[in-house]
């Protein structure tokens, strides 16, 4: 593989409609998609498309999200996105991502993952020496970012959805973006419609488990202060994901 692999990777996006909800303004998912696109594009450059991927059955899932929504995008909005390793911590390599502006360089979105290696798209491996050698700051350790786990106060309602079709990837299961929309959609459906607009807002969540096409799942939402907490379970109560969302006020 190449030894030349460029530092940082940047490529410019352009809004589409079906992205954008109330006012006209992009999801918050969407800036987590596009850091998982840049991911995948920067390893592809370094010598490591998906096919590569497939052919080795490994496969990075993400394992922690840090996002900062900072302004506004809306239709049409052409945003340079760029990320770059951060390091690497044996089955697990760090990314920072940043979207802004293509027309005044303003920031618009910051986000931090957390990738873990697996075989199959299940059981955690070691990264491999030829991909560690290949990418620039994978040779820098990084520590865990630990995210609190609040127990819910008594008599937060739950809500029942399920898994749909559309929100799989490739390996069956709900992509790692799909979380930041069920987390807006607890949020809203609790009284915090403000917090899912305001700006700047921080998202974090932490990954648990994967939630594969079809599975049945419960999840809540809670205030404290000025922020709001997250969990989503399954029925039986295995802890699929769990996050907050803060704002300034």
């Amino acid at each position: 593989m190449s030894s030349n692999a460029p530092e940082s990777f940047s490529l410019t996006y352009r809004i589409r409609y079906d992205e954008c909800g109330a006012g006209g303004v992009a999801r918050a998912s969407v800036y987590v998609r596009l850091l998982q696109e840049m991911a995948f594009a920067h390893s592809a450059a370094c010598g490591y498309p998906p096919e590569w991927n497939v052919a080795h059955r490994l496969f990075w899932l993400a394992r922690r999200v840090r996002l900062v929504v900072e302004a506004p995008a809306r239709h049409g909005d052409a945003l340079v996105c760029t990320t770059r390793l951060l390091g690497a911590r044996r089955i697990l390599a760090r990314r920072l991502g940043t979207v802004r502006r293509g027309d005044n360089d303003t920031p618009v979105a910051t986000g931090i993952v957390d990738w873990i290696l697996t075989q199959n798209g299940t059981t955690p491996v070691r990264i491999p020496e030829e991909v560690a050698a290949t990418f620039p700051g994978m040779e820098r350790t990084v520590a865990p970012l630990p995210l609190e786990e609040p127990s819910p106060p008594a008599g937060v309602p739950e809500a029942s959805l399920w898994v749909r079709t559309s929100d799989a990837d490739a390996m069956a299961h709900a992509n790692h973006a799909v979380y930041l929309d069920l987390l807006d959609d607890a949020v809203f459906r609790a009284g915090g419609g403000p917090a899912i607009a305001a700006l700047p807002r921080t998202y974090d969540l932490q990954y648990h488990a994967a939630a594969p096409v079809g599975a049945a799942l419960h999840d809540l939402a809670w205030a404290e202060s000025s922020t709001w907490h997250y969990r989503l379970a399954t029925p039986e109560g295995r802890l699929i994901l769990h996050g907050r969302l803060a704002t300034s006020a």
